[in-house]
């Protein structure tokens, strides 16, 4: 229940542990960052959730200028266990000494393979970052449930971009306005340990518009990936499914995703010309804004112009009364879930629900429908 100021950079060292406690803020006075080698635990609740922010006046504005405000979080291949709960992390991206944006929670277990680090992010809010948000790498389990992630990624960068021998369970995520692609996942060019994930009943809407240059993807499954995708919602974005023939194609499997474009124009993106990935029998396709609006409780078309300087979310993502993703997903699963134990230290065991996307109708999943702009 305090607040603390940071102004340094914060080093919690190899067998060393940083326990953030309920409801405390923590504001960032500079370009600063955490710097993990050891254990990071945010144990925020939902009555006292935990902040970590800066303290510029024009933290805000500067979204759309692609400025960030600081360094956010990085662990090493010797960081062994990371538990964020119930924590807002908002405002990072602060150039590194070459200039270049830093990703808001970047595990880099890539470096040694540390053979099974757990990472546990769930409940939590992200917002605005400039470039990507979730970044993964090494031989780590993770459960990444129920997160709210906001317009991360400035002119690039991924809401969440997973790679070299990950493994874990991804759901029940709310996505607005990816710079880039909203889930992104490869092994690499060096094959073992590979990147495995169940991707299920997440929300991806209005994504893909701030990138130039290169194709952008709701969910992108490449380099000797497997990967499980079902249940997904995704609406507003210049791409939809795309597994390229990249992947470990023989043991990707995927279905009861709903994938609506902008226009017919935009049809060809929900299944990109010339990747693995196709319409599946049990997918809702279509490409109209009618059947955008027919989804969610409300839905903002996104700004499809550079430069957007959209950095209010309008959207309300419950489903809707009628809306054509209830009743039609997919509830047994033709995969093992990677977090399974019921006492919450790896992660809390969320299966399929039988409707599709994060906000189910019976009231499970994500329960945090994302306000407009975030804490400051």
């Amino acid at each position: 229940d305090s607040t603390y100021y940071i102004v340094g950079n914060v080093a919690v060292k190899k067998g060393d542990t940083l326990a953030v406690q309920q409801g405390a803020t923590i504001i960032a006075k500079g370009n600063y960052q955490f710097q993990v080698s050891g254990t990071l635990m945010c144990l925020g609740t939902e009555a006292k959730q935990i902040t970590f922010t800066s303290n510029s006046a024009t933290k805000l504005s500067g979204i759309a200028q692609n400025t960030g405000q600081w360094g956010g979080f990085v662990f090493d291949s010797t960081a062994v266990y990371v538990y964020v709960k119930y924590t807002h992390i908002n405002f990072t991206g602060g150039p590194d000494s070459s200039g270049s944006p830093q990703a808001t929670f970047d595990v880099e277990g890539s470096q040694t393979y540390n053979g099974g680090a757990h990472i546990v992010v769930e409940d939590c809010w992200f917002f605005g970052g400039i470039d990507d948000g979730i970044h993964l790498g090494g031989d780590i389990t993770v459960s990444i449930k129920r997160n709210v992630i906001q317009h991360l990624g400035g002119p690039d960068g991924e809401s969440m971009n997973i790679k070299v021998g990950v493994k874990g369970d991804i759901a029940y995520n709310y996505i607005w306005s990816a710079a880039n692609n909203g889930i992104k996942l490869e092994t690499g060019k060096i094959l073992v340990p590979q990147t495995q994930m169940n991707i299920f009943n997440n929300t991806i809407v209005d994504g893909g518009w701030r990138k130039v240059g290169e194709a952008t993807n709701s969910i992108l499954i490449d380099k000797w990936t497997k990967a499980n995708i079902f249940n997904n919602i995704m609406v507003g974005n210049h791409t939809g499914l795309n597994i390229t023939k990249l992947a470990d194609t023989l043991n990707c499997k995927y279905g009861n995703n709903l994938i609506f474009a902008i226009a017919d124009t935009m049809a060809q993106w929900n299944y990109p010309a010339g990747a693995y990935s196709k319409k599946q029998p049990t997918d809702i396709t279509g490409s109209t804004l009618t059947l955008c609006n027919s989804v969610f409780t409300n839905w903002v078309q996104p700004t499809t112009t550079l430069p957007d300087m959209t950095v209010t979310d309008g959207n309300v993502p419950s489903l809707k009364s009628g809306s054509p993703a209830i009743g039609k997903g997919l509830a047994i699963a033709p995969f093992a879930y990677w977090t399974t134990s019921s006492d919450g230290k790896l992660g809390t065991p969320d299966i399929l629900n039988v409707d599709i996307g994060a906000y189910p109708t019976d009231g499970t999943g994500n329960k945090h429908v994302p306000t407009s702009q975030p804490l400051q």
